[in-house]
């Protein structure tokens, strides 16, 4: 089968990372780039060598385009995956999927009456090791999930922000820029049914926010917690070898702090986002970059990450499968739920009390890795 034509609609950070994985996969092909600002489209149509469009419309129009990468400002998200559903174009989307729940079950609901797929991603929860994780889960071979614990420090507050980018009733801010990650991935881990979310903000507020904490009761009992801190004073990369959320060394320890945090390992390794720790009924469970460390009271080892895939790559291989008739994990139902309690973290800080959930849905059968 030939290679199926993608389209990316914003040239930034995302949008070149999508570009790098497609160049790595026979699955697809880079079809054409849009971006509004004609200085960025002119260089995006320079550094790929491909038709840029000046906006969604006109892309998913092209001929050659069969699926869309969205990865706009969350506030365009909407418009612009409807405008790929209207031309027919399968989509991809950027987390969060939406600035508010309205307009992400609108963005859903159009894709649906126009019969195309819709994937959320890339979230953390792509990440190999977090695969690793659920298959765990799933098997049940160290008993019942009993708690998940996702912790991540970093400077991204003290970084310089726009206005914009901290301003949560477009999308951003900690919470739904960083902590969706956190929420996607433990939802993936307990099975996606959360039922309450307990959150607290700290610095800050409505996108403000230097950090947060949340609580999530999953059906079924497991319990799991999300804790961020954008304030600097550590970093979490230490913690995971150096590693960070692209895969790639970040931070090499001075020869003091190498005292008491160990070196990057050697072999294949995986993005991970700050600390991932799950127990069970008959053991315990670490996400590290080479993969999921397995502790039991009779032994430890390790199930390495391999040649899996993770990040862009993993969103690029689920698209495939999806498009060939395998049910979605990312779906767009599924980044409406993320989305609802993402929000949830910001309605329970604001009222002070538990927010229940009534949108989630369950983790379908795994499609990343075919």
């Amino acid at each position: 089968m030939s290679a199926r034509g993608l389209g990316i609609v914003g040239w930034g950070a995302a949008g070149r990372l999508m570009a790098e994985a497609v160049s790595r996969t026979s699955r697809f092909h880079l079809a054409g780039v849009a971006d509004a600002d004609p200085a960025t489209r002119e260089r995006a149509a320079q550094e790929t060598g491909r038709p840029a469009y000046a906006n969604a419309e006109a892309l998913a129009a092209a001929e050659d385009v069969e699926i869309v990468y969205v990865a706009t400002p969350t506030a365009s998200h909407v418009s612009d995956i409807r405008a790929a559903a209207e031309h027919g174009r399968h989509v991809i989307s950027e987390k969060p999927l939406a600035a508010t729940f309205e307009d992400a079950r609108r963005a859903v609901e159009s894709t649906e009456r126009a019969g195309v797929s819709l994937l959320v991603g890339a979230t953390h929860s792509y990440n190999a090791p977090v695969e690793i994780l659920r298959g765990v889960v799933e098997s049940g071979r160290l008993g019942e999930l009993v708690s998940v614990s996702s912790v991540c420090h970093t400077d991204w507050r003290l970084r310089s922000r726009s206005v914009v980018d901290l301003d949560a009733s477009l999308g951003n801010g900690v919470v739904l820029r960083q902590g969706a990650h956190q929420i996607d991935v433990l939802r993936y881990v307990c099975g996606g049914l959360a039922e309450t979310v307990t959150g607290t903000t700290f610095g800050g507020s409505g996108g403000r926010e230097l950090g947060f904490t949340a609580q999530l009761a999953f059906a079924g009992g497991a319990q799991a917690s999300a804790y961020y801190s954008g304030a600097g004073g550590f970093d979490s990369r230490l913690l995971t070898g150096g590693v960070g959320e692209l895969g790639t060394l970040d931070v090499v320890p001075t020869p003091e702090l190498a005292r008491f945090f160990p070196p990057p390992s050697s072999g294949p390794v995986s993005p991970v986002f700050g600390t991932l720790v799950a127990t069970f009924t008959a053991g315990g469970a670490w996400v590290a970059p080479s993969g999921v460390l397995l502790v039991t009271p009779e032994r430890v080892f390790e199930e390495a990450v391999g040649g899996r895939l993770s990040g862009w790559d993993a969103v690029l291989c689920e698209a495939d499968a999806v498009l060939a008739g395998r049910p979605a994990v990312h779906s767009g139902r599924w980044g409406l739920a993320t989305l609802e309690a993402s929000l949830a973290v910001h309605e329970s800080d604001r009222a002070g009390r538990r927010v229940e959930l009534v949108h989630q849905v369950g983790v379908g059968r795994p499609s990343q890795q075919s």
